[in-house]
């Protein structure tokens, strides 16, 4: 099957689980360093599961560890998106995540000497503005200033440009089950380093009602968000990083509209603010970001 499927696939439920993570922060679980502990340790239990089926076959001692950090990192790249998302609606939040392919390509050039060309500079530079110009938001009705939410996406996109990186340098030479093993164990290593905290555990047993009540919803969501990911760590097993990338930049536009639905039909799920200049504000700037991104790929 081709990659293009899967790549198209991430986009697809990323979309549906940023929605269900805006309904679980602002509805029902509002902690999201309790939610994101929670996920690290689901995670944990499929990485454990499919590494019984597959042997935990050993692939170096190097490998394991960039596996396991990139589990680390599959994990703490929450943190910030989860607390963006409690900011902001997600059609905002969402596209920011455009960032992650500029700091592929900032990554590469660093570590791989693949330099850009001016056109691909220019491209990266139409996403950066468009993430700034979405992120913007009026302080006494007339100074602009960037909404804090753009400040922590940046941090979640250079963790999730990370954890790309990192797969595609191990998947030359290895089983992807294997390597899908070894990751989500890491992630639930992350997930039990959280529960060290005193905040982040008392935050996380004096939810225990709402997560039970929540927890067939996050279950949901997780495994949404595993299938987007695991398609997404598929297809850059056959293709460079950023081709990948490319595919997923559609994922804002879904969001958007799936906020718009949501908001006129079931506004008790979600409530985006789709006044007529908002939304033409949001979309005009992921549209930038789309062509940007088409600059620096074609």
């Amino acid at each position: 099957m081709s990659w293009i499927f899967f790549a198209l696939l991430t986009p697809t439920f990323y979309s549906f689980t940023n929605i269900l993570d805006k309904y679980l922060l602002d509805k029902r679980i509002k902690d999201p360093l309790a939610l994101t502990a929670l996920s690290g340790i689901i995670t944990g239990c499929i990485g454990i599961t499919i590494g019984f089926f597959t042997g935990f076959q050993f692939i170096g001692v190097l490998q394991i560890l960039l596996l396991v950090f990139s589990g680390v990192l599959l994990l703490y790249y929450l943190i910030p998106y989860f607390a963006a998302m409690k900011l902001e609606d997600a059609s905002r939040v969402v596209p920011l995540f455009q960032f992650i392919p500029v700091f592929t390509f900032i990554l590469s050039a660093v570590f791989l000497k693949e330099f850009l060309t001016t056109r691909q500079i220019f491209g990266l530079m139409m996403v950066v503005v468009s993430g700034i110009l979405l992120s913007l938001k009026k302080v006494d009705g007339s100074i602009l200033t960037p909404r804090k939410s753009l400040w922590l996406m940046l941090v979640s996109s250079l963790m999730y440009g990370l954890i790309a990186i990192l797969f595609r340098f191990v998947a030359k030479e290895n089983s992807f089950w294997t390597m899908i093993s070894y990751q989500y164990i890491g992630t639930g290593i992350g997930g039990v380093f959280l529960f060290l905290f005193p905040r982040i555990r008392n935050g996380f047993t004096s939810r225990v009602l709402e997560i039970k009540k929540s927890f067939g919803i996050v279950v949901v969501g997780h495994f949404l968000s595993m299938v987007a990911q695991v398609s997404e760590s598929y297809a850059v097993t056959f293709v460079s990083v950023p081709l990948v990338n490319i595919i997923g930049s559609i994922q804002p536009v879904f969001v958007l509209v799936f906020g718009i639905i949501l908001t006129l039909w079931f506004p008790h799920i979600i409530k985006e603010d789709i006044k007529k200049a908002v939304v033409a504000h949001k979309f005009v700037s992921v549209v930038f970001m789309f062509l940007g991104l088409i600059l620096v790929y074609f």
